[in-house]
């Protein structure tokens, strides 16, 4: 009855059956494409061949305000958003980015417009990235389209997330490599990290290297204490927000970090992160108030529809 195996094997291996999202099913062929797995057969008559798995990327997350540089590799999936300057021919990288897909990358609303620039949106998106003062592994592909939410306004911070859909796909590598996207709405880890090229100093210009620091999720009232009542958010903090700071200060994100990702290695064996959250807004860089961040899981109807939903 061999073909009431197959059918049980694929009953057992359906989506619809798991009951899991497109997202989960994706994450799981992300972390299985960095996965190599070798047979050893011992020296004795009929042996059982005993497979051993390795994962090939690179995994130095120790623990930009407060932080220290990352490695080559480190974070493939982080992205760099930038503007190209007409008169000068210089470009300039004002928001971050998160590659989950090969033609999708996460990023925040308000990036859309550069600052000081009024509905100036980003033209291209720069990969494997590390330092911007070395011409090594770097490359850069045009925006097809910006994608805001639909119910985010620049007038306010609430639903400050947005897909950019790439001009052509990305071909993965050990630099380049999609991060998951974290689907749990209410549990969250204590503990994140976020990478970013902004600013050391709210003064301060952005920073020539990719930049990482471990930061705390706090309760959202803790974000409330200082945003209620402002022209960001007016209501306060929703329920599709993250609340994360440092609790000692000197650590932070800062301007130039937005639309980066805040990340987690859920699994040590594995070279793919999960992206929980969108670096939104903040108040200052490097004190002990809180940021806000975009809660990725709150929107993933929405970017699975687009990101998986036609492409």
């Amino acid at each position: 009855m061999l073909w009431i195996s197959l059918f049980v094997l694929l009953m057992v291996t359906s989506p619809v059956v798991q009951g899991k999202r497109i997202s989960e099913i994706k994450c799981e062929e992300y972390i299985n494409s960095t996965r190599t797995t070798v047979s050893v057969i011992s020296m004795i008559f009929d042996p059982t061949p005993i497979e051993f798995s390795s994962y090939n990327c690179s995994k130095t997350v120790d623990l930009i305000v407060g932080g220290e540089d990352a490695h080559s590799g480190e974070f493939p999936h982080q992205a760099l958003l930038g503007w190209k300057t007409n008169r000068t021919g210089v470009y300039t990288f004002e928001c971050g980015g998160t590659i989950i897909s090969d033609r999708y990358v996460l990023t925040a609303a308000h990036c859309a417009s550069k600052p000081n620039t009024p509905m100036s949106a980003p033209e291209f998106v720069r990969f494997a990235v590390v330092d911007l003062t070395k011409n090594e592994d770097e490359f850069d592909i045009d925006i097809e389209s910006f994608i805001r939410h639909p119910s985010h306004s620049f007038r306010r911070s609430y639903h400050d997330i947005a897909l950019i859909r790439l001009a052509e796909r990305l071909r993965f590598s050990a630099l380049v490599r999609p991060a998951c996207l974290w689907t749990d709405e209410d549990t969250y880890p204590s503990s994140v990290i976020a990478t970013g090229f902004g600013g050391m100093d709210v003064a301060e210009e952005g920073s020539n290297t990719l930049r990482k620091v471990q930061l705390d999720v706090q309760d959202l009232s803790n974000c409330n204490k200082q945003f209620l009542g402002t022209r960001n958010f007016p209501r306060g903090m929703s329920e599709n927000l993250l609340c994360i700071g440092s609790s000692g200060g000197g650590k932070d994100t800062c301007q130039g970090d937005s639309g980066g990702p805040i990340q987690i290695l859920a699994n040590q064996k594995w070279c793919i992160y999960h992206v929980l959250a969108v670096t939104s807004i903040g108040s200052a860089c490097g004190t002990k108030m809180p940021a806000s961040y975009t809660k990725v899981a709150s929107y993933l109807d929405w970017i699975e529809g687009i990101v998986w939903g036609s492409d």
